[in-house]
């Protein structure tokens, strides 16, 4: 049975780097600080880890700081950049934050339905760990540097932000509001992908996730 969570520990998590720096390498962060990243705030990793377990997919999901955000969609900053400082604190308010998606990966070898399954259970986990952190609302921003990235992006229905030519990466830059509606809609679409129970969600280390956003609110 393939599992979704946080990466149980750095050596698994180092698999899931050695992953990203193949696929992408310069583009994304640098080893050495998603390490220093993955210490801060285990939570924004998350991955499918198969039966033999090897990295099945995986996502990362970075919550800016205000000004940070700003220079991402400016195109001063660039994901190779992105430092744990640049990022919100746990105690931090989530509300309405900008988060950006630095990568949404499945291998390779699986068939497309399979892929579907692995994308639904990334995509529910997340939204667990919104509700988890009694989170209504909040903005993507994203780049997309292959075909599958653009296709992505187009499906959740996101918007250009800035040109590619504006901004130093020279890749175009989109976002997206996560409302309570579009929350509700995307999750029944998941859940059809879902029920034949072949992912595990494991939420082992929580209160890993963020934490809520409003005081006085109790998580569960």
């Amino acid at each position: 049975m393939f599992v979704c969570g946080v990466p149980r520990d750095s050596s698994e998590f180092s698999r899931l780097v050695s992953v990203e720096q193949g696929l992408f390498g310069g583009l994304s962060v640098p080893p050495q600080m998603a390490h220093e990243i993955f210490e801060f705030r285990p939570e924004i990793y998350t991955a499918v880890v198969a039966p033999d377990q090897s990295v099945a997919a995986y996502s990362s999901a970075y919550p800016l700081k205000a000004h940070w955000a700003e220079e991402f969609v400016a195109g001063h900053v660039t994901e190779p950049e992105l430092t744990s400082d640049m990022l919100l604190e746990r105690q931090d308010s989530h509300e309405r934050s900008c988060v950006y998606v630095g990568s949404v990966v499945v291998a390779s070898n699986y068939d497309p339905f399979t892929k579907s399954i692995l994308l639904a259970s990334l995509f529910s986990w997340r939204v667990q760990q919104m509700r988890h952190a009694s989170i209504d609302r909040l903005s993507l921003i994203m780049t997309a540097v292959t075909k599958q990235g653009e296709r992505m992006i187009r499906r959740i229905g996101a918007r250009q932000l800035n040109d590619g030519a504006h901004r130093k990466d020279g890749h175009a830059i989109y976002g997206r509001e996560i409302t309570p509606r579009f929350l509700v809609r995307a999750t029944a679409m998941m859940a059809q992908c879902l029920g034949d129970g072949i992912v595990q969600m494991s939420f082992e280390g929580w209160p890993i996730p963020l934490t809520p956003a409003r005081p006085g609110v109790v998580r569960q």
